[in-house]
């Protein structure tokens, strides 16, 4: 049976003026972990439509920076806060981009990152932790000591893994599930807090700056 598109999150986001009902999902977060603060600078992967990027963007001021990173271009977002960059994490390169535009280290970075879906849940699972490991190393090399980072990941076999990995490198990590999330979605989210950043070479922005 096919999820109805347009339930009461959805037509809420549509009533409120909301890019998506995600932006629900990561106020939720925020209003049970208190993770943003103002001043704070925060990296977001998977940014598109910009729903994140506009609670964020409130919630750190103008004192903080928030800067999102998808393929598709991001428009009509308070500047400041926010920076948009068009590009791919799998790129090599994005790294440096990033530094170039925002330079870190960041207080925290989440990601709302999905694969293309193939309504395989075993496979999907899959190629969403596949990205999110990719993600984590962008994350870790940027991210302060002490810092967060929250995740969309599907439920599945790959999970736990990926869950004791994100252990290894934080002081706490806790499953939620919004309460926007559609009931029939195996999409939950990892909120990693009290990031440990040891035996890691730090980032020297400077010199990877694009010219």
């Amino acid at each position: 049976m096919a999820f109805d598109r347009k339930d009461g999150f959805y037509r809420q986001a549509k009533r409120e003026g909301k890019r998506s009902r995600a932006t629900y999902k990561i106020e939720e977060l925020d209003s049970r972990f208190r993770v943003f603060k103002k001043g704070q600078k925060i990296l977001e992967l998977g940014a598109a439509p910009g729903g994140w990027m506009e609670y964020i963007a409130k919630r750190v001021g103008k004192s903080g920076s928030v800067l999102g990173l998808d393929l598709q271009t991001i428009t009509d977002l308070p500047s400041p806060p926010c920076k948009t960059l068009v590009a791919d994490i799998l790129n090599p390169e994005t790294g440096a981009l990033i530094d170039a535009l925002v330079n870190p280290p960041f207080d925290g970075a989440v990601s709302d990152l999905a694969p293309n879906l193939t309504g395989i849940k075993a496979t999907d699972q899959a190629n969403s932790i596949a990205i999110l490991e990719i993600a984590l190393e962008l994350v870790k090399e940027r991210l302060a000591n002490g810092g967060f980072f929250i995740c969309k990941v599907f439920q599945g076999n790959e999970l736990k893994p990926f869950q004791l990995q994100l252990k290894s490198d934080f002081a706490k990590v806790t499953l939620a599930k919004p309460k926007a999330s559609r009931k029939t979605s195996t999409e939950i989210y990892l909120v990693a807090t009290g990031y440990k950043k040891q035996h890691l070479t730090k980032v020297t922005s400077n010199s990877n700056k694009v010219q």
